[in-house]
């Protein structure tokens, strides 16, 4: 995976995240998937059960944008990790609402299949 692929595949994600899209969601993360996010309260999740309710409680409803700000890519054989902002812009009563979180992603090759393994947003 080059960086322009590994870029894609994050896009495709963070999309789906936004979409509440379960079934390509449980695809590109491991069974065993470990994060920290504001929503766990400081607290390491593993496995995805917390992933899917979030998913399908809290959709995007309204249209988005999502922009990745200085992306920092480390790819390996089998392993992968990028840093970045991330800039989620969407409509709140007509008026455009930006809200910018920083993440680290983590990614396992498990056959020909690149995997989320790990995350932290803050």
């Amino acid at each position: 995976m080059n960086e322009e692929e590994f870029e894609q595949l994050l896009l495709e994600l963070l999309h789906t995240i936004r979409q509440g899209d379960m079934d390509r969601y449980l695809e590109l993360s491991s069974k065993k998937l470990t994060c920290f996010e504001p929503e766990t309260q400081g607290a390491l999740v593993t496995g995805l059960p917390f992933h899917l309710f979030m998913l399908d409680h809290f959709k995007a409803s309204t249209p988005y944008h999502l922009e990745l700000i200085n992306p920092q890519y480390h790819i390996f054989e089998n392993l992968a990790y990028v840093v970045y902002s991330l800039l989620i812009t969407s409509i709140n009563d007509g008026e455009p609402v930006i809200r910018k979180v920083n993440e680290t992603r983590i990614f396992k090759k498990f056959d020909d299949n690149w995997k989320m393994v790990h995350f932290h947003r803050s």
